[in-house]
């Protein structure tokens, strides 16, 4: 009888397995790209909508939102939802409805840059080497119409840089080389 409930056990657990590992292949964790798509409304979209990698502390960071979000052990729909209900407590949007899927080819990066402020696509991103502030900006899908190009902050750790964009070298020489970790905002 112990045999036949041992063999049970063992075969449940067989079963079992590769089922809850095809579940935690779904679940977050920190350096994951996830895309986050804002449906609603249509005006906003593009401010939201952008690629965001989980942080080292297992969050990601939200446009217009002050605090950042836990994502680490979160399917990106449950991500979804808890995104939906922080924009709603912060009373910026009375319904969003958001989408999040992991971002194929682009999970645990371990260098990466944000962009923020007036740039077409606010976001975390993959940081390549060599890469430059414009080619970050270009990668944010540029200025936005409101943007202040002449003011466009570079923080890298405690010290901030401001860069007139009208005055970049077409050699690159002023263009500066990114780091990891650093912070572009465009006011």
């Amino acid at each position: 009888m112990k045999t036949i409930i041992a063999c049970l056990i063992a075969g449940f657990m067989a079963v079992l397995s590769p089922f809850a590992q095809a579940q935690q292949a779904g679940v977050l964790k920190k350096g994951d790209m996830v895309t986050i798509e804002l449906k609603t409304p249509v005006e906003d979209t593009v401010s939201v909508s952008s690629k965001y990698v989980v942080s080292d502390s297992g969050t990601v960071k939200m446009p217009m939102l002050e605090r950042e979000i836990a994502a680490a052990g979160l399917t990106p729909n449950a991500l979804a939802r808890r995104i939906e209900e922080a924009y709603r407590a912060a009373d910026i949007y009375t319904a969003p409805t958001l989408t999040a899927h992991m971002s194929q080819g682009e999970t645990t990066l371990s260098h990466v840059i944000v962009v923020s402020g007036e740039v077409r696509v606010p976001g975390e991103w993959p940081l390549r080497d060599g890469m430059t502030l414009m080619a970050a900006i270009s990668k944010s899908g540029g200025f936005s119409d409101f943007a202040k190009v002449k003011a466009v902050k570079l923080i890298r750790g405690n010290r901030a840089f401001f860069y007139d964009m009208r005055k970049l070298e077409p050699d690159g020489s002023n263009n500066p080389v990114l780091k990891d970790g650093d912070q572009i905002v465009v006011p």
